[in-house]
C-alpha cells in the first residue's frame, strides 16, 4: 500500500517538474527579441517635423531597376502608419531614373518637386535617400528636378548623397546636418554702414536658416571666428528676442520683442533694421522682410523710418567684407 502511494506521488512530481520546465522554456523564448532582416519605408510625421519608417515587403532576389520601382511607388503611398504621411506628394512624380555602372542612381522629378523647400524638402529628400539606399548595389544618390541637379540653401548643387547623408538619433528619428555659408551684415566702426561676416555652421535641417541668421544678428559678430572687434559692432539692440520668423511667398515675417524698437547711440536706424533685411534677402527663399513688435503691426521705427511696410534689399549702405 505504502508503495502505491509513494509511486503516485512521484509519479505526480515528475509531472510537476515537467511542467515547469515548460514553462521556462517558454517564458525564455518569449525574452528573445527577433532581428528584424527586411527593409524599410521612410516617410515624414504628420508636422513634417521628422523623418519616421515603417517595415515593408521587397523581395531580396528582385534585380536593381525592379527594387527601384517596388521602393518607389511604395514611397508614393499612404503609410500604414496613419502618424506618418508618405514621402513623395501626389503632385509630386518620378519621370524616370537611371543606374551608374558604379551603383549611382539618378532620380529626375518634375518640378513640382520644387514647390517643397526647407525642411519639408530636406526630411522628403532623407526619406526617399533612405529608402533607396537599402537597394543592392546602390552607392550613391542624386536628384534631379526639371532637368536640373537639385542644389542646397546656398543654390550649391547638393550632389551625390547616400544613408550616412542622414544623422540618426534614437526612436526612428532623422535629422540631416548640413553645411552654410551665411553673409551677416553688422555695423562697420562708424555705425552708419553695414558691412558684410560670412559665418559657416553646420546646422539641424528642421531649424530654419531664417531663424538660425537671425540669433546669428542677436548674438552679434563677436561670437563670429576672425572678426575685428574694433571695425564690426553690433546691429540688434540689447535684450532682443526673436518671437517668431515665417516665409511665405518670398516675404520672410519678423516678429520681434518690444526692445528691437530701442535707439542706439552708436547705430543708426537704418543700419538696425537692414542688417536684418539684408542678411534674410541673402537666403534664396527670401526676396522681402515685413517686421511686427510682439505680434502688431509698427508705423514707424524710433519716429524715423517707416516700419508698416516690407522691406526690400539695400545695398547702397554696405561697404566690403570684413
Amino acid at each position: 500500500m505504502n508503495n502505491m502511494i509513494l509511486s503516485k506521488r512521484l509519479s505526480i512530481y515528475a509531472m510537476c517538474i515537467c511542467i515547469c520546465a515548460v514553462l521556462i522554456f517558454s517564458l525564455s523564448s518569449c525574452g528573445k527579441k527577433e532581428t528584424y532582416k527586411g527593409y524599410y519605408v521612410y516617410g515624414l510625421d504628420a508636422n513634417e517635423k521628422k523623418v519616421m519608417y515603417e517595415k515593408c515587403n521587397i523581395s531580396s532576389e528582385d534585380k536593381t531597376a525592379k527594387s527601384i520601382k517596388k521602393f518607389i511607388r511604395k514611397l508614393q503611398r499612404e503609410p500604414d502608419n496613419i502618424n506618418m504621411k508618405k514621402a513623395i506628394p501626389d503632385d509630386v512624380k518620378v519621370d524616370n531614373f537611371n543606374i551608374s555602372p558604379s551603383g549611382e542612381l539618378s532620380l529626375y522629378f518634375n518640378a513640382a518637386y520644387g514647390n517643397y523647400t526647407g525642411v519639408s524638402e530636406i526630411l522628403r529628400r532623407a526619406a526617399i535617400v533612405k529608402t533607396l539606399s537599402q537597394v543592392k548595389g546602390i552607392k550613391g544618390i542624386q536628384f534631379y528636378v526639371a532637368g536640373q541637379p537639385i542644389t542646397d540653401s546656398n543654390m550649391e548643387p547638393v550632389g551625390i548623397m547616400t544613408a550616412d547623408s542622414f544623422i540618426d538619433n534614437t526612436g526612428g528619428v532623422s535629422d540631416y546636418k548640413q553645411k552654410a555659408t551665411l553673409n551677416m551684415y553688422f555695423s562697420d566702426e562708424t555705425g552708419k554702414s553695414l558691412v558684410i561676416v560670412p559665418v559657416n555652421i553646420t546646422y539641424d535641417a528642421t531649424i530654419p536658416l531664417e531663424q538660425l541668421a537671425i540669433e546669428q544678428l542677436i548674438s552679434g559678430p563677436y561670437t563670429i571666428d576672425g572678426v575685428n572687434k574694433n571695425k564690426v559692432l553690433p546691429t540688434v539692440p540689447k535684450g532682443t528676442v526673436l518671437n517668431k520668423v515665417t516665409v511665405k511667398e518670398k516675404t520672410c515675417y519678423v516678429d520681434f520683442s518690444k526692445e528691437f524698437l530701442n535707439k542706439q547711440d552708436d547705430i543708426t536706424d537704418m543700419v538696425a533694421i537692414y542688417s536684418v533685411v539684408n542678411t534674410l534677402i541673402e537666403l534664396p527663399n527670401v526676396n522681402k522682410v515685413q517686421f511686427s513688435i510682439d505680434g502688431e503691426q509698427v508705423l514707424k521705427y524710433n519716429e524715423s523710418m517707416s516700419f508698416g511696410e516690407p522691406f526690400e534689399r539695400n545695398l547702397d549702405i554696405v561697404k566690403e567684407k570684413k
